[in-house]
């Protein structure tokens, strides 16, 4: 046994293995404390507007079921970029811990910028249904890449057509999210040049810094 060095696979580490277990954990909570929820997601990720009525009845972005979906997306969301970026990168890649942060960072981000263009121009113009229904459908997209990520974890052999399959259904989603943005946008009247200015300003720019900073490598300072 001397002398042989066994493969090393950060993706399996046990801290991984607790990101995963934990996930599951909240899922299951939700699953027994609000099922309801799961009809919502659905509608949310299926459905280009959703019902006034279930706008009003469910819309509560401070709701700790909704808050702990958004959780397990960060999470496995997170996993997915950072699995990524270890199997391109190797010794190279940013820690998971740095890429949760920026990934939290960057929807807390949106999140506040809707907020502003409401407040600054008192009007709600659709904000309020796309933020809550980009919330469940930024979930849902979460909940659809967690097993994905947990073969790629312990599935080495698997990597090859797992990363494809994960970062094609990321990209679709998000391709999803801002055409409905869009849709929502212009069905309660907003100009078009102004959805545009929003979607390019605060979503699609960020997230390409996001990924130029994951591929040339977070400063260490960010770094854990």
């Amino acid at each position: 046994m001397d002398g042989t060095m066994r493969a090393v696979n950060p993706m399996a580490a046990e801290w991984a293995t607790g990101v995963f277990l934990s996930c599951l954990l909240i899922l299951a909570t939700v699953n027994i404390g609000s099922p309801r929820k799961w009809r919502v997601l659905r509608q949310a990720a299926f459905r280009m507007r959703m019902a006034r009525q279930i706008l009003r009845d469910e819309v509560d972005t401070g709701d700790r079921n909704v808050i702990g979906l958004l959780a397990v997306a960060t999470a496995s969301l997170s996993m997915l970029i950072w699995q990524s970026a270890v199997h391109r990168a190797a010794g190279d890649a940013p820690s998971y811990l740095s890429v949760f942060m920026a990934v939290a960072l960057a929807l807390l981000a949106q999140a506040v910028i809707l907020r502003l263009c409401a407040f600054l121009f008192r009007a709600d113009g659709g904000i309020t249904e796309y933020l809550y229904t980009g919330t469940l459908l930024y979930s849902a997209m979460g909940i659809a890449v967690l097993p994905l990520v947990v073969l790629t974890a312990y599935w080495p052999e698997w990597r090859p057509w797992l990363f494809p399959i994960g970062l094609a259904l990321l990209a679709l989603s998000l391709l999803y999210r801002w055409v409905r943005g869009a849709w929502i946008g212009l069905g309660e009247g907003v100009p078009l040049r102004y959805i545009l200015l929003y979607l390019c300003g605060a979503e699609i720019l960020p997230l390409c810094l996001l990924f130029a900073a994951l591929r040339h490598g977070i400063p260490p300072a960010l770094q854990s």
